[in-house]
Formats: structure tokens, C-alpha cells, sequence
């Protein structure tokens, strides 16, 4: 590959990656507002992670949402602020906060989800599972050549 066709196509890869996240996640709030939830795509994610397995670390949450501590803390803020989360000490380490979903926390798992389920149905309309399976292998590649 010529170095002007791997720059424009790097330039292309960085560029539409971008835009879509960004354009993902404008769309989730919308739904997400439009459908009463007063939720975050960011908020989603962690509340899907408790909604697998509740009762986790601050830690383990940072990890699977690739988030850095000051940006799940201030999360979790807002979602136990909104009544969504509680954090509890580990009885065995009081250093260590375990986040629980609370009531309203669980209740909401399938409107959300259903919202998502719809997004990601508008999002990969006319396009094959190989097609999305190809996409993702390709991603796949190369996040573990810069990882």
C-alpha cells in the first residue's frame, strides 16, 4: 500500500469511527429522552454491566466501560442521584464500594434494552450479518494491533 492510500485511508477509518460513535450515542439520548428515560448512553453502559452482574466494584465497572475512575465516579453520581444506583461498603473491605441497582434501577432493564434492540435494528437495517460480522472482525484487528 502507497503511503497517500494508507494516510487518506487511516484519515477515512478515524474519521467514520468517530462519527459514528458520536452519531450512536446522539441517537440513544434521544430515544432514550423521548421514552421518558432519564439516561445517557454513557449511564446505559453502566447500568447494563450491573444489570449482568450486580453488585460491583467501582474498579470493575471502570474497566469494562474502558472509563477512567473520575468519570465512573462522577456516573454513578448521577445515577445514584437519580435513584438508579446505591453504593454499599464491602462488609470485607470497607475501602471498596459495591454498586447495587436499586428497584428502579432493575425496572427500567426492558424499556431501555428494547430502546437499544430498536436503535441497533434502525442502525444495521440493509446490511447482511456477514457484512456486520466482517465489520466487526475487522475492528477487532485493529484495536489488537494498537492495544
Amino acid at each position: 500500500m502507497q503511503l497517500i492510500d494508507f494516510v487518506k485511508t487511516n484519515e477515512l477509518l478515524s474519521v467514520l469511527s468517530g462519527q459514528l460513535s458520536a452519531s450512536l450515542n446522539r441517537h440513544l439520548n434521544r430515544k432514550f429522552r423521548a421514552a421518558g428515560l432519564a439516561i445517557t448512553t454513557e449511564q446505559w453502559l453502566v447500568l447494563m454491566c450491573l444489570w449482568n452482574r450486580d453488585g460491583q466494584t467501582q474498579q470493575a465497572l471502570s474497566e469494562q466501560t474502558s472509563k477512567d475512575k473520575t468519570s465512573i465516579t462522577r456516573l454513578l453520581d448521577t445515577l445514584s442521584k437519580h435513584g438508579l444506583v446505591e453504593r454499599h461498603s464491602d462488609p470485607a473491605d470497607r475501602r471498596i464500594n459495591k454498586i447495587h441497582l436499586t428497584e428502579k434501577g432493575r425496572e427500567m432493564e426492558n424499556h431501555a434494552m428494547q430502546i437499544v434492540k430498536e436503535s441497533f435494528d434502525q442502525a444495521v437495517s440493509g446490511i447482511s450479518a456477514k457484512e456486520l460480522l466482517d465489520a466487526k472482525e475487522v475492528i477487532v484487528k485493529l484495536l489488537k494491533n494498537i492495544i
